[in-house]
């Protein structure tokens, strides 16, 4: 199957408890690897999540949405935010940060009550939009419709903090992003987008340099994340396609993550052990790819085919990943992605390429951690899914000690033409320790062919011979136009024997056919008549032989 089939099986089918309902025509209420939860909102065009305190928060208009870290709704929400845009937690998760553009303030709100306990005046810089947070320090990009913005810096251990400009203006609100001794202010709305590198190594925001749009072909910057010691800046910008990393010491690119082909960068986030990059597309085959940091290769991908992932609208929580997505009827879904940070498994599956109706179809496999070694006894799920999408579950399926599994099945066809691929989706949901994994194999069930080939047992040389048969399609006739291969071999004492390849032989519309040779030696002839099969019946063989005096 191509990779996008695959990639779209497994947004509907990668969790075992989740299998109700698969491969519908409508968006399910559970995805494949977690939950969506609808949050109960159509108003809303805010992009933006953040994970603090055991709780997801959401920005929603005029209020603040919270949900638990099991992706359910918990029934709180901060009310009277007018314009309410980014959010920032802080390091313990106690106080979260809000930019409000509606009030041209950033309201601190205290997590575990809800409760706004102050709101801290930003009317000299109105439309604050964007947030960066690193201990006490608070950076916040502003800028409205009609005028320039800019980044000023707020000391939230002060009564009244006061907003200090940090650099020069910008067109649109800059994305912001925050971490050791770095701060990093990214351009937007440009086609050639700027990200400026601050050293905050005296408290005091210095540029440290430039990384220049046009040399990186930096194109409608959406996000920005940095590395906990602010080492390393990842982003996500529709140009140049992919997700890139950058030294933020030697402002050079260092390593890319993905392609172009799979959407439009709009959010990447970085695991609280720097180990996995967690990044989110539009308008494309994935929404969501998780990658191994160092090496940039992927482990784990998914889609919601009826839903649009938001810009800045991914977040770690623990090994989980939470992504804030758009459904096609404008509804704000919170989509909970469980365990995929956890360490690597590994599940094979294989059988027959062919099988024929009627026949049982043994199907192997094996279950192991990433690095080979073998996760004892575990309960699998498979599906098996027929021409048409019909879906069948397979019960009691579970690895042997060593890991590997087996499993014998005899598909039912029950609309014609009774033949066609068989997939075998096979699923292990994971423990505590361990992340899910799944895989699929493929087999094309075809009808039994049966061939007979029938004629004299004798002959004289230099008299032609006539020879017949019947080709049939399990209980129909073959296909139309179907063809036969014929070989004779003339085997004569004291030799290995010569084969001679004969003109094909065309086989009628009720299965039957016919050809005439003549033998010009004396000899024992065999005949050999072959059929290749086709896309929907296997092949196969009939011979006779004839002694010619």
């Amino acid at each position: 199957m191509s990779p996008s089939l695959v990639r779209r099986l497994a947004v509907y089918c990668g969790a075992a408890g989740l299998i109700t309902g698969l491969l519908t025509v409508a968006a399910p209420a559970a995805s494949a690897v977690g939950t969506t939860t609808d949050l109960g909102v159509t108003d809303s065009y805010t992009a933006d999540l953040a994970v603090g305190g055991g709780r997801v928060f959401v920005p929603a208009g005029d209020r603040i949405i919270v949900a638990g870290t099991d992706g359910n709704l918990t029934g709180g929400a901060v009310t009277g935010l007018p314009g309410v845009q980014e959010l920032a937690v802080n390091a313990d998760g106690t106080r979260l940060y809000a930019a409000l553009t509606g009030s041209n303030e950033v309201a601190e709100i205290d997590t575990a009550s809800l409760a706004v306990t102050r709101r801290i005046d930003l009317s000299a810089h109105p439309c604050p939009s964007t947030l960066a947070l690193l201990g006490e320090r608070l950076w916040v990009g502003h800028g409205c419709d009609n005028g320039p913005g800019g980044v000023v810096g707020l000391d939230l251990s002060a009564s009244a903090p006061a907003p200090v400009a940090v650099g020069g203006e910008h067109l649109r609100p800059p994305v912001l992003a925050a971490a050791g001794d770095t701060l990093v202010v990214g351009q937007t709305a440009l086609h050639h987008a700027d990200m400026l590198v601050y050293d905050l190594g005296d408290g005091v925001p210095a540029l440290r340099g430039t990384i220049d749009g046009k040399e990186w072909r930096i194109d409608s910057l959406r996000d920005l994340t940095l590395s906990s010691d602010g080492g390393t800046l990842f982003s996500a910008a529709d140009t140049p396609g992919h997700f890139t990393r950058y030294d933020t010491r030697t402002l050079a690119a260092t390593g890319t993550y993905g392609d172009g082909w799979d959407g439009y960068p709009s959010a990447v986030a970085l695991g609280s052990d720097g180990a996995y990059v967690a990044a989110g597309r539009q308008w494309g085959s994935t929404d969501l790819t998780l990658y191994d940091a160092a090496t940039g290769a992927e482990l784990f991908a998914a889609d919601q085919p009826d839903a649009e992932l938001l810009p800045d609208g991914v977040a770690f929580s623990g090994t989980d990943v939470f992504a804030l997505l758009r459904s096609s009827t404008d509804r704000l879904l919170l989509w909970r992605v469980t365990g995929v940070a956890l360490p690597a498994t590994k599940l094979t599956v294989t059988a027959p390429a062919d099988a024929y109706v009627g026949s049982p179809i043994t199907v192997e496999g094996r279950l192991t951690r990433a690095d080979g070694e073998a996760l004892g006894l575990k309960p699998l799920t498979v599906i098996q899914y027929l021409p048409g999408w019909r879906k069948l579950p397979i019960t009691g399926v579970t690895t042997r000690q060593d890991g590997t599994f087996t499993f014998q099945d005899t598909p039912v066809f029950e609309l014609p033409p009774y033949i066609g691929e068989v997939i075998y989706w096979v699923f292990w949901d994971g423990d505590d320790g361990h992340r899910r994994s799944s895989a699929s194999v493929t087999v094309t069930v075809k009808r039994e062919a049966t061939l007979t080939l029938t004629g004299p047992q004798s002959g004289v040389a230099g008299t032609a011979v006539d020879l017949s048969g019947v080709l049939a399609a399990g209980d129909r006739p073959p296909s139309p136009g179907s063809t036969l291969t014929v070989r004779r071999t003339l085997y004569v004492k004291g030799t290995s024997g010569k084969t001679v390849k004969l003109p094909p032989v065309r086989v009628n519309a009720d299965g039957t056919y016919t050809f005439t040779d003549t033998p010009a030696n004396a000899g024992r002839y065999s005949y050999l008549a072959s059929y290749a099969g086709d896309g929907g019946t296997g092949p196969a063989q009939a011979t006779h032989q004839i002694i010619v005096k």
